[in-house]
């Protein structure tokens, strides 16, 4: 099973990016699953949220709050949620996948050095302060936190390959088919 990364700062393209990619992917014979690492705190999330008497949408953004359970699960257990990502990819696995996506890792450490370990390839999702920030208003998260690499560690993570959304005019799907020749043709030749 192959398995790919697209990681970045909030607002960057990634989910966008990774939906381009697992369409022409599927477009090419391929059985392509995306797996969120963060899903069990979207999980949490919601049930804070319910807890409280208030509603939020199964991937809608309360950052504050996710950042707040990931700190917690990583002091129970540092490994917690990539061991769990790691599970579902193995599930994924077993049921027929063909292609992995990730659009969410966050951490390098432990996160990325795990899934590095585990076989994935990562290409880095980037973009304007500026564009981001337009993208985050628009998204309507229920709050933004500050960003950069530095706070997740990307300023140590050497990608494979880039792919950047940064200007107007971008041909998303054209960068995404330029990076997935590349991974394939090297994937098929390891």
């Amino acid at each position: 099973m192959l398995m790919i990364c697209l990681y970045g700062l909030a607002g960057s393209g990634k989910s966008t990016a990774a939906v381009a990619l697992r369409t022409l992917l599927t477009e090419r014979g391929y059985a392509v699953e995306i797996i969120k690492l963060a899903a069990p705190l979207y999980a949490l999330q919601g049930q804070v949220y319910r807890a409280a008497g208030r509603q939020i949408g199964a991937w809608e953004h309360d950052n504050e709050l996710l950042r707040s359970l990931a700190a917690h699960l990583r002091r129970i257990n540092p490994t917690s949620l990539v061991d769990n990502f790691l599970s579902r990819v193995d599930r994924a696995q077993h049921e027929g996948a063909d292609i992995v996506i990730n659009d969410d890792m966050r951490n390098v450490d432990p996160d990325y050095h795990a899934m590095r370990a585990a076989g994935f390839s990562f290409v880095r999702v980037a973009c304007s302060d500026e564009v981001r920030a337009r993208r985050l208003t628009v998204r309507a998260d229920r709050n933004i936190v500050a960003d950069s690499d530095a706070t997740w560690g990307y300023d140590q993570i050497e990608p494979d390959w880039t792919i950047d959304t940064s200007p107007e005019d971008t041909d998303l799907d054209h960068q995404v088919e330029i990076v997935a020749d590349k991974w394939l043709a090297r994937e098929t030749t390891m």
